[in-house]
């Protein structure tokens, strides 16, 4: 098996499954179960295969969009210009809407068909969330100690914000509290779905971060706008964001957190990383000079930009490009033509083969498929690159202002 050419030696098996499998997108490593029944033990039920395999896949933002015809919620490939169907609905048979509120290790919380959904769209596994009367979902991220998924939602109780935890796979809706204030009540409590729905909160090192908000400064001069919650300990405590500005973004970068700051008016994002979340401090990476304007910026999970910009002369904005700046030196290989009912999340999908209890387990494809249409007529679609677009142009304007590289603050 595996021989090189001319008749060489072959492949050790080992060398195979974890340096060359794990690397491969899930719908090949399913296709390469047929090979042997070792191979189909180890690719359908081996967890460290399986969790190895995951890691080592890329991390997509996740994009959707609608017509007359259907509902679709894709990963967007920006490297290759693919836009990878998730999931979708058909709007001949369906009038519910389809819409993605949270993500974590290739599992997404789907709203659609008048409920809520977990759902695994790599192995076409769903399973209903039992979550009533809960006003908004502010995260779902994995219990080590319990080995358990959880689910943070907040429920509006009088005027006050009221959290409690689901355990995905149980009936139970466990109550742990209020946050702290101005999180707990008044006009934050009746914007928050809106807020984390723009925003949703990022998943960092066992701690979920709200986006931080814009509050009154005190005698100090200095205020704790950003609410974190611990997830092991449940518990909630509120810290001080480094800057402030209405274009902030918060993204996971290498287990901890990232913040980019963009400035619409100069066409700069300055990149801020949380080096100790014990102590607080943030060390201040550099700044990314952009080619133009930006109306949306969503970091990548390396620290590079996907920015939606104004498409050139053309009236109104129905028609804009979407273009990939590196975290590196600023500069950007390619440009794509993007339509503006494209709508861009910010929230990331990573496949997954990993095998989880609170799915059904009867059924074909090695899991449960639920009846729900919801992965059925799936098809991958093109994003249009950009044949006017000279990446070297403006190359110098991009390069990153590395003279403020390494600046670190305590909060």
């Amino acid at each position: 098996m595996a021989e090189a050419a001319g008749g060489g030696r072959p492949l050790p098996e080992d060398l195979i499954i974890w340096e060359i499998l794990t690397r491969l997108p899930a719908k090949p490593v399913r296709r390469c179960r047929a090979v042997c029944r070792s191979w189909r033990r180890c690719l359908t039920s081996d967890a460290k295969f399986l969790l190895a395999h995951h890691r080592r896949q890329p991390s997509f933002p996740l994009v959707t969009t609608s017509d007359e015809k259907e509902r679709r919620i894709d990963a967007l490939d920006h490297r290759t210009g693919e836009r990878r169907p998730v999931a979708r609905t058909d709007r001949t048979t369906a009038t519910e809407d389809l819409d993605v509120l949270a993500s974590c290790d290739g599992l997404l919380i789907l709203i659609s068909y008048g409920g809520l959904y977990i759902c695994n769209p790599t192995t076409r596994q769903l399973a209903p969330l039992p979550l009533f009367n809960v006003n908004c979902i502010s995260g779902l991220y994995p219990h080590p100690p319990s080995g358990s998924y959880r689910v943070l939602c907040c429920v509006n109780t009088d005027g006050h914000a009221v959290y409690h935890v689901h355990t995905v796979g149980s009936g139970d809706l466990r109550c742990i509290g209020e946050p702290l204030e101005p999180w707990a009540s008044g006009d934050v409590v009746e914007m928050m779905p809106m807020m984390e729905f723009l925003q949703p909160h990022v998943l960092a090192g066992g701690r979920l971060y709200w986006h931080p908000l814009k509050l009154p400064v005190g005698g100090s001069g200095k205020v704790n706008n950003m609410l974190v919650f611990d997830t092991v300990a449940e518990s909630f405590r509120h810290v001080l964001s480094p800057v402030e500005g209405p274009c902030i973004e918060l993204f996971e970068i290498n287990g901890t957190l990232g913040l980019y700051n963009y400035r619409g008016s100069s066409s700069t994002a300055d990149l801020w990383v949380l080096q100790n979340n014990e102590r607080w401090v943030w060390s201040f990476k550099h700044r990314i000079k952009l080619q133009a304007m930006a109306f949306s910026v969503v970091p990548d999970t390396n620290g590079d930009m996907i920015v939606l910009s104004k498409k050139g002369q053309k009236p109104g904005l129905r028609w804009q490009y979407l273009q990939h700046i590196s975290g590196t030196d600023g500069s950007s290989l390619r440009r794509y033509e993007w339509n503006v009912f494209l709508k861009l999340k910010k929230l990331r999908f990573k496949e997954s083969l990993v095998r989880h209890s609170f799915f059904s387990m009867e059924g074909n494809n090695d899991g449960g498929v639920d009846e729900k249409p919801l992965f059925e007529g799936l098809s991958t679609v093109a994003v249009p690159l950009d044949d006017n677009y000279d990446p070297h142009a403006c190359s110098e304007e991009s390069m990153l202002a590395k003279s403020f590289a390494g600046v670190s603050l305590s909060f």
